[in-house]
């Protein structure tokens, strides 16, 4: 809901869900979570199109998130919200090709919070500040052809969140696993080379996993180098 409204212009906040065809008022009904979806059979219940399964996966992957967040989490509240608002920024990339201010400013805000007041020190803002500068380096390398200033935007909350060395381990799995989504996806003919393929996504996972294992895997690395 919140990335169909933000890639349309209306509030998240205010006025009644409607069907994206029909354009009818649904009920309270036809908003369970899963369950509508299952009860109406992936169909409006007034014009009967086929309502897209993002909405079911998406709801889907924000309980089973939670529930990790749950057991993973100190700070509660805050992980949650940084997770419902990755998941945002992952869906509304993937399908509109957009990364929503309206999402990444009060994420960036959230966590300058956390840096200011003493939750986190100042090596997150100079994460976050690196970060930035090294996408925005990539976008005028490009010529915004491989990314664009959304993706230095969501850069910097990275750092923001995860500081260093997590920022490291965020922006590998993103590159890498980027990188092999786009080769197999060229190889199916779903993209020609130099198509543009939304790596939103990619950050957007990868700092959720760094996020609470990314402390993990830079000592995992670290000790197999050891051991070399």
């Amino acid at each position: 809901m919140v990335v169909y409204r933000l890639n349309h212009n209306l509030s998240p906040f205010r006025g009644r869900s409607v069907c994206p065809k029909c354009k009818h008022k649904l009920a309270w009904h036809d908003n369970i979570p899963l369950f509508s979806f299952i009860l109406l059979r992936g169909k409006c219940r007034y014009c009967h199109s086929p309502i897209s399964w993002q909405y079911p996966l998406v709801e889907l992957a924000a309980g089973i998130l939670t529930v990790v967040v749950y057991q993973l989490s100190v700070d509660l509240i805050f992980n949650l919200l940084i997770t419902y608002v990755l998941i945002a920024i992952f869906v509304s990339d993937l399908r509109y090709m957009t990364i929503p201010d309206k999402v990444v400013y009060p994420a960036i805000f959230l966590s300058l919070v956390y840096s200011l007041f003493g939750l986190h020190d100042s090596k997150f803002i100079l994460s976050g500040l690196g970060a930035a500068g090294f996408f925005l380096i990539l976008v005028l390398i490009t010529r915004s052809r491989g990314m664009g200033v959304g993706d230095v935007k969501l850069a910097g909350l990275m750092g923001l969140l995860l500081g260093w060395p997590r920022i490291v381990v965020a922006l590998f799995l993103a590159f890498l696993t980027g990188s092999v989504v786009g080769v197999i996806l060229i190889l199916l003919g779903k993209k020609h080379f130099g198509e543009h393929v939304p790596f939103g996504p990619f950050l957007a996972g990868g700092t959720w996993v760094a996020l609470f294992w990314g402390w993990v895997a830079w000592q995992w690395y670290w000790r197999q180098m050891l051991i070399l």
